[in-house]
């Protein structure tokens, strides 16, 4: 089974004298429609070679007050 890397983002520094100091891939969970906001969130690792210097995670705007998904006792068959 290959590693599922839907909702990943991976950051690698950049030395190009006129480029972005860091730059990165985004590979999006779900599809996403222009103008939506995504959380995102990354984590400095220790990196040589061609390993990224941060990696992280994307995910749906965290909202505390949405109802839960998981299993309501009125959906129990018994």
């Amino acid at each position: 089974m290959d590693y599922d890397n839907r909702g990943r983002v991976s950051m690698w520094k950049n030395d190009r004298p006129n480029g972005p100091t860091i730059s990165g891939k985004l590979v999006a969970h779900r599809d996403i429609k222009e103008g939506e906001t995504l959380d995102i969130a990354l984590w400095k690792q220790e990196a040589s070679g061609n390993q990224p210097i941060m990696k992280g995670k994307v995910s749906d705007v965290y909202n505390a007050s949405a109802p839960s998904t998981g299993v309501e006792d009125d959906d129990l068959p018994f």
